[in-house]
């Protein structure tokens, strides 16, 4: 070698020139890493993952990856059910296979510890409309007067991601799993519903506060206390098992094993109330003597006049229509008639034949005997006969095609006499079905059988 001493001024040049075209990788290239980018894992067959969202309902957990329900098929249950009784799984990682729903291009395997990450589970209830059932709703039942047209929609969502163990990027993309599953209700006729209960419902039955006496003062309101809806020994007032506040009458088992109504009047209006919605049915009667009866699109059911036999309504459930539900009733056995205006009793007596007290009002005091001192006392809801204990207040806005008046009506029975030659007769009053006393010069409002 030479010495640095001995090199010439061009050998100097020529070492300089060559370190100042060497690459400079070549001095980089011992502290530089590069990361290698692979591809993101996948979740995969998602709609065999969004199978595992469902629902448990009296302990019974349903979801189509269990085999019990399916999203194309519509599944009844129970009508006294609420949506609140549907309690929604929160699907988590563990609801999730490993193998199944995971995939990774690069082979990087999944995470064993946390293989998917998964957001909190949501969900919706729409009727068959596709218009949303609110929260405050939740607490409703599905069936007999839920009005929700049938079938449901219960919609149940969240997001997951797959995991992988070492791969870069170790994340896939948020994918959603959604599910929607089809709930309904059995096709039935639930209550036969008054026209009373519908316009009023405010004055179902009348509160008698076990004491002999109701609570008939200026500070009070008597009606639809449900304290005290047991009808009075001696007084009446409240309802019969056969009654459902806010729904009507029961179709099924009732105590007497008559449906209503059994007694009637020209004007006469009742509603089938169906599980669900009114609008799932189509109504009619195919069993109808006499033409006297009809039957809306509601399923609101008008007496026109006195049938000549029992009468048959149909409900046919429009998405099957070999389900044909049939009601069948006989209003004739107390057949009102009513007139809008008044006569002294003899002159009422001497029109027509009048009613008695028990076809008029079931209270208690429709027994009650000659010179009886009047007490409040009032009608009981409940399938008798009864013109007011089975229809409720009588007048023209809540049947206002009827010719009832919110008067008071005579009735055949004989009270006693009075002083000056005079006598008295029991009278009834419609507004609370009670048993009162006419002097018969009186005007009272007439009623006659029919």
């Amino acid at each position: 070698f030479y010495s640095i001493q001995k090199l010439s001024k061009p050998k100097w040049l020529l070492i300089f020139l060559y370190l100042a075209v060497v690459p400079c990788t070549y001095g980089l290239s011992s502290f530089t890493v590069n990361v290698i980018q692979g591809n993101s894992p996948k979740v995969d067959n998602v709609r065999l993952a969004a199978d595992n969202h469902g629902f448990t309902v009296n302990k019974v957990f349903y979801s189509e990856s269990t085999g019990n329900i399916k999203e194309d098929e519509i599944k009844e249950f129970d009508g006294n059910l609420t949506l609140n009784d549907f309690v929604i799984k929160q699907l988590n990682y563990q609801s999730l296979d490993n193998q199944k729903n995971y995939q990774d291009d690069d082979g990087d395997n999944i995470d064993p510890v946390q293989p998917f990450l998964t957001t909190t589970t949501t969900w919706q209830w729409l009727d068959a409309n596709g218009v949303k059932i609110s929260d405050k709703e939740q607490n409703n039942i599905i069936g007999c007067g839920s009005g929700y047209p049938m079938p449901l929609r219960l919609e149940i969502l969240n997001q997951i991601q797959a995991i992988s163990q070492y791969g870069i990027p170790r994340k896939s993309g948020l994918v959603t799993l959604k599910k929607a599953y089809k709930i309904a209700v059995k096709p039935q006729i639930c209550y036969a519903k008054p026209n009373s209960t519908i316009i009023s419902p405010e004055m179902q039955w009348l509160t008698n506060n076990q004491n002999n006496d109701f609570s008939f003062d200026n500070d009070k309101n008597w009606w639809n206390m449900k304290q005290y809806s047991v009808p009075h020994v001696s007084n009446g007032g409240g309802y019969t098992s056969d009654y459902v506040p806010d729904y009507g009458y029961k179709v099924t088992n009732t105590l007497t094993g008559k449906l209503f109504p059994t007694s009637g009047f020209k004007g006469a209006q009742f509603q089938l109330l169906m599980s669900g919605a009114q609008s799932d049915y189509t109504f009619s009667v195919p069993v109808n003597p006499g033409g006297k009866v009809t039957i809306d699109k509601y399923g609101n059911i008008l007496l026109n006049d006195k049938p000549s036999g029992k009468v048959t309504v149909r409900a046919t459930y429009k998405k099957n229509t070999s389900i044909k539900l049939d009601y069948s009733f006989d209003p004739r056995s107390n057949w009102v008639i009513p007139y809008d205006w008044a006569y002294n009793w003899w002159n009422a007596s001497g029109y027509c034949k009048l009613l008695t007290r028990a076809e008029f009002t079931n209270s208690p005091r429709n027994k009650a005997p000659q010179n009886w001192l009047y007490v409040y006392n009032a009608f009981t809801r409940a399938i008798d006969g009864s013109i007011l204990g089975e229809w409720g207040p009588i007048n023209k806005k809540n049947y206002p095609q009827s010719n009832w008046a919110d008067q008071l009506y005579w009735t055949s029975e004989y009270w006693g006499s009075l002083s000056g030659e005079n006598s008295a007769h029991f009278r009834i009053g419609l507004y609370l079905g009670d048993v009162g006393v006419g002097v018969d010069t009186n005007g009272h409002y007439v009623a006659c059988k029919g």
